[in-house]
């Protein structure tokens, strides 16, 4: 016991760490920055002044540099992407014209075999040119520019015009005007055939742009980019929806008005690129977007193909560019600030070399009286309480004839135990709240309730004291919140806990709680707990939440406490991101002021005034007779199981025990029904441990066995091992050492079930 005692002090003090206590008991902090500055030249300053030149210098240089780099691959990347895919799209465009042509001249070749002379009979001849080759739209042109269909004639009305002087060679234009919709016109010329007297000029094949888009793939975009056609003035042939971009029939038009080019020539320069076919790219802005589009002549057309590329498909390499300079940012700033700390070195080294020997002789024993000062505290509170608990059982078993003086040695020896716990408890509570093993497990509560419970509990001690306990909360609208009531009790038990103890009698203490607004749906509440004792002086005022530090005054020094507690409560206060101040003067009492925010509940009981006054003291509950009940105790520690079954036996059980969990479980299965009315379980022992021998019952075949009553009767006492308890099946858990009448009031509750 003594060593585990041993080893968790030191587990705190190390995790504390030697610097940590050392600047707070003594200054050392303050000491070591007078240490290091003293002495600074100006020749020091000035290497360092160069160095901050230098540092800025390069990192402006990397910076600019970076910044270049990024926009050049970038640009360079995206060119690459949108060149090839706009390639691709003029080959598919073209492809498609190609097919069609070929498909006309096969059309024309049949018109030879076929008499066209009538205006019925050529007609006839264009629907079925348009059947089998499953033409949008074909029709043929006499020389007069009237236009014949399958079902229509268009004397005259043609939008388009064939090149002045005529032509030779497939022409392709585009048409909006023959009630098709959007059409892609390849025309051909024809020689040698007349329809009713008028000489034929040309064979017409229209494509619809919906096809076009089709046979392109240009509506499968995956958002990113999208692609155009354009005529060399910038109005639309093929247009494909523009997120950013408002419905338009010009590109360059809607361009010109809406985007924004960081140089103005690149808007003219892609215009005049259009208009004489040539290719390139432009960057621009479009509603705070950075778009790039590339531009690229279709073969046989005066039109271009455009395709469009959101920054946001080429980000993914931009930030592998990103991150590779910031890593050899990184890089040259970790190299520089290892020349500045070798510079640093040998300036010390050149400089201060006495001044650093002396530094670290001061850091030694410093942090050896820290060390040292923490291990007499703890040494001392414990020792204290073990002193009187051996003493008085030495004068025990001496005296132990004299059963009045025996009973008052007991009765030392109890007190002196509790007090051991006490500060037992509390190591463990700033160890695990040190290592980050505490959390806030947040539940609905009532503030007013809870004062009126808290006020019960203290009611006793400050009537003994003969001490006036005033408790308000008259200014809380909202009593209904959420929070982890557990440690919202054990904060208001430290702080009323050293009220009692630090108040003379006839003093008064209170508790008050106001309520300041709410804000996003959680209340800000501030807790004041005063008193009228004996106070604290300033000094110890600003240390009073150090772990283990107690003013030494005459005044307290017989009063027993572990130093912990108001470091217990400040680690609560900051888990509930909540604030803590004192105001105290010595001899006029003290009052902390604690400041939290709770999340409030939906619905509020809207409580108007709660009265505290004397708790009503409920009657005794009557004794419960466990005569003939039989138990098993399991318990690998002998003594342990030697006091348990002893307690158990006085107040009438039966009692079997077992060494370790398995054996427990084979005792079980052995058992008929009803054969054991309860299991009494420690947690940690050999071959089986609680939670699995629990576990094990609870999985007998018999279901009767399997629900035998267990109680964990372990020294694991933290709120998770209750809940492990629990899990594992168990009905009840009791931490050790155990109180006699919890025991009993327990064993009550789990039998009777």
């Amino acid at each position: 016991m003594a060593r585990r005692i041993c080893n968790l002090l030191k587990c705190i003090a190390g995790k504390k760490g030697v610097e940590d206590w050392t600047a707070m008991i003594y200054g050392f902090e303050e000491k070591k920055q007078t240490v290091t500055k003293k002495g600074a030249g100006l020749w020091f300053l000035m290497v360092i002044g160069i160095l901050i030149i230098v540092v800025v210098l390069s990192t402006w240089w990397l910076l600019k540099s970076s910044q270049t780099t990024t926009e050049a691959s970038v640009y360079n990347v995206s060119k690459l992407y949108l060149e090839e895919l706009t390639a691709q799209q003029t080959k598919k465009f073209t492809n498609t014209l190609d097919n069609q042509t070929q498909q006309l001249k096969t059309a024309v070749h049949l018109l030879g075999e076929t008499d066209v002379s009538t205006q019925e009979a050529m007609q006839k001849y264009i629907a079925h040119m348009e059947e089998i080759n499953g033409f949008d739209f074909f029709a043929l042109v006499d020389e007069e520019g009237t236009i014949y269909t399958e079902s229509s004639v268009y004397p005259g009305v043609f939008e388009h015009r064939f090149p002045e002087g005529g032509f030779t060679e497939p022409y392709v234009s585009f048409n909006k005007s023959m009630g098709e919709g959007d059409l892609v016109l390849v025309s051909i010329p024809l020689e040698g055939y007349q329809t009713e007297g008028r000489q034929l000029a040309a064979a017409t094949v229209g494509i619809d742009t919906e096809t076009v888009i089709d046979k392109m793939s240009l509506d499968k975009n995956d958002g990113h980019s999208f692609s155009n056609v354009v005529k060399p003035d910038g109005s639309y042939v093929i247009r494909m929806p523009h997120t950013h971009l408002a419905p338009n029939t010009n590109l360059f038009t809607a361009l010109e008005e809406e985007a924004y080019f960081e140089d103005d020539t690149t808007f003219v320069q892609w215009q005049e690129a259009v208009k004489h076919g040539r290719e390139g790219m432009a960057v621009y802005e479009l509603m705070g977007l950075q778009h790039f589009t590339y531009y690229m002549p279709i073969q046989g057309t005066d039109w271009s193909i455009t395709t469009t590329l959101h920054y946001s498909l080429v980000s993914g390499n931009v930030d592998i560019i990103r991150t590779t300079l910031a890593r050899n940012s990184g890089i040259q700033l970790l190299l520089v600030l290892m020349v500045v700390g070798v510079l640093f070195v040998v300036y010390l080294s050149m400089h201060k070399k006495n001044d650093s020997l002396h530094f670290e002789k001061i850091q030694a024993e410093e942090g050896s009286k820290a060390k040292s000062a923490f291990l007499s505290n703890m040494s001392h509170d414990i020792r204290t309480p073990m002193n009187a608990i051996i003493g008085f059982a030495n004068l025990a078993v001496k005296n132990v004839e004299d059963t009045e003086k025996t009973r008052d040695y007991l009765v030392k020896i109890l007190s002196s135990g509790n007090h051991l716990l006490a500060l037992i408890n509390d190591v463990l509570e700033m160890s695990r709240i040190e290592s980050g093993k505490i959390h806030l497990e947040e539940a609905e509560c009532n503030l007013f309730e809870m004062l009126k419970e808290l006020y019960g509990m203290i009611y006793g001690q400050a009537e003994e004291k003969e001490l006036n306990l005033v408790f308000d909360a008259g200014e809380v609208t909202d009593g209904d919140v959420y929070c982890d009531k557990l440690r919202m009790n054990q904060m208001f038990l430290n702080f009323l806990g050293n009220a009692v103890k630090f108040t003379p009698k006839g003093g008064e203490i209170s508790v008050r709680i106001s309520q300041k607004g709410v804000v996003n749906g959680r209340g800000t509440y501030v807790i004041r707990i005063k008193d009228t004792g004996i106070g604290m002086a300033p000094e110890f005022a600003r240390k009073v939440f150090v772990p283990f530090e107690r003013e030494r005054t005459s005044t307290v020094s017989g009063i027993q406490g572990t130093g912990l507690g108001m470091s217990i409560t400040k680690n609560i206060v900051d888990l509930m991101d909540g604030t803590i101040d004192v105001v105290t003067e010595p001899g006029k009492g003290t009052e902390f002021i604690v400041t939290v925010e709770l999340r409030l509940q939906e619905k509020q009981s809207h409580q108007e005034y709660i009265e505290f006054m004397e708790p009503v003291t409920e009657p005794e509950a009557e004794s419960v007779d466990f005569t003939g009940k039989r138990i098993l105790v399991v318990e690998d520690n002998e003594l342990n199981r030697e006091i348990a079954v002893e307690v158990l036996e006085e107040s009438g059980f039966k009692t079997e025990e077992a060494q370790d969990g398995s054996i427990a479980v084979e005792k079980v299965r052995a058992s008929v029904p009803g054969y054991y009315d309860l299991v009494l379980m420690d947690i940690q022992m050999p071959v089986m441990d609680g939670y699995e021998a629990s576990r094990a019952i609870r999985a007998l075949e018999d279901e009767r066995l399997a629900a035998v009553p267990i109680v964990a009767m372990t020294a694991n006492a933290f709120e998770e091992d209750k809940q492990a308890a629990l899990d594992a099946g168990m009905n009840g858990h009791l931490a050790k050492p155990f109180d006699v009448d919890e025991l009993f009031e327990m064993l009550a509750s789990v039998i009777d079930r």
